[in-house]
């Protein structure tokens, strides 16, 4: 597939992808020794969707996250799921993994700039409005840039002590600084979110939470003076945090002529396995 190929196929069907969270979904959320860790990466809408299949032109990174370091993951075009590690490239590790994936830039155009700016109060980027009439920029056929910035922390056994993320100098992304047992059916994570390697405080964070059922209720967090966040898990439930940062774009820098960009990220992580 040819990068002029891929630039066109992602404006033509951004459309359907670009006002959805990408996230990284393990098939079970803690894994004994000697399983494969298996996941998708999905697309969606309140914490449900389609999976994704792999395509190296729209990857600029896939990686797991141990204590021993970090190891590439190099699926197979077309691969679904994306991830597949097998048993022995865990074996010498403790703790829990984290799974990293980045995409490449991809753009939508807007038909019209109403679209634009609902979306981008519904992510918390508040009125833009104003910003795109002070630029002098078009009411539509505009084009907006994006890419996704995606984290999943998996659990190797109920005692796996630290959960070994850590900044990996993504543009954003959200750092699971530590999860403490507060009971047997209740863990603590403590997230950071990062813009450009610092702290984003203020920051609005959409935090969705799913049963075993598939019932998802949603809340809205904002990130403390730290750009810290704290959330409780409960047994048996699955976690997606999602934030969505929204900021000018040059088009003289981009042959495509983006006016805006955003950047997603997204963590999921999960409650204690029953």
């Amino acid at each position: 597939m040819s990068s002029i190929f891929v630039v066109v196929a992602t404006l033509l069907s951004a459309g359907r992808l670009c006002a959805h969270e990408v996230w990284i979904e393990p098939d079970k959320t803690e894994i004994s020794a000697g399983e494969t860790l298996v996941a998708d990466l999905k697309i969606g809408d309140l914490f449900t969707g389609d999976h994704l299949i792999y395509i190296p032109q729209l990857t600029e990174r896939l990686f797991v996250l141990t204590d021993t370091g970090p190891f590439d993951l190099n699926p197979r075009i077309g691969s679904r799921p994306v991830i597949s590690v097998p048993p022995e490239k865990l074996a010498a590790r403790t703790g829990g993994v984290v799974l990293v994936y980045q995409s490449a830039n991809s753009y939508v155009r807007y038909a019209s700039q109403e679209k634009f700016f609902r979306f981008a109060k519904k992510k918390g980027a508040g009125d833009l409005e104003p910003a795109h009439i002070g630029r002098q920029l078009p009411q539509r056929g505009f084009v907006e840039r994006y890419k996704r910035f995606a984290k999943a922390s998996i659990s190797t056994g109920p005692d796996s002590g630290m959960a070994n993320d850590r900044a990996v100098g993504m543009e954003l992304e959200f750092v699971l600084l530590a999860r403490t047992l507060l009971s047997d059916s209740r863990h603590e994570f403590n997230v950071k979110l990062l813009y450009q390697g610092k702290s984003l405080p203020g920051a609005p964070v959409t935090l969705f939470s799913r049963d075993r059922d598939g019932t998802v209720e949603t809340s809205q967090l904002t990130t403390d003076a730290r750009g810290a966040i704290k959330v409780t898990a409960e047994g048996g439930r699955r976690y997606l945090l999602d934030h969505v940062t929204i900021r000018e774009a040059d088009p003289s820098k981009d042959r495509n002529r983006p006016v805006w960009e955003s950047l997603w990220a997204s963590l999921t992580f999960a409650g204690p396995t029953p």
